[in-house]
């Protein structure tokens, strides 16, 4: 319950997207999980960019157009909205976050 009040709140206005859509629009990936945990395993071909280090002008996100659609990765779905709303906020008009986050991913497309 405070997980999808949480969600609330930050989602709000943010879109959202499912790994199977990610897979078929074959789209790039920024990952906020730690380095760690993003180097135990991760989805192939993903940017690391762990959420506390995360800034709209961080320079790995100058691999993105501004009208370009990717999408934000975290653990369970929740921050990867509060990126996703900033990264809106910021020009990036087509970012979008995991629905359900990494765990709703497919062990099969993790490396």
């Amino acid at each position: 319950m405070i997980k999808d009040l949480i969600a609330g709140v930050f989602g709000k206005g943010v879109e959202k997207i499912d790994a199977e859509e990610v897979v078929e629009k074959d789209l790039k990936i920024v990952d906020l999980r730690n380095k760690k945990d993003y180097e135990e395993g991760h989805i192939p071909d993903s940017i690391n960019i762990p959420y506390g280090e995360f800034k709209t002008d961080h320079p790995k996100l100058s691999e993105f157009d501004k009208d370009e659609e990717f999408c934000v990765a975290c653990i369970a779905g929740i921050s990867s909205q509060k990126i996703t709303r900033l990264l809106n906020e910021a020009g990036y008009k087509n970012a979008k976050s995991l629905k359900g986050g990494i765990k709703s991913w497919s062990h099969d497309w993790v490396e």
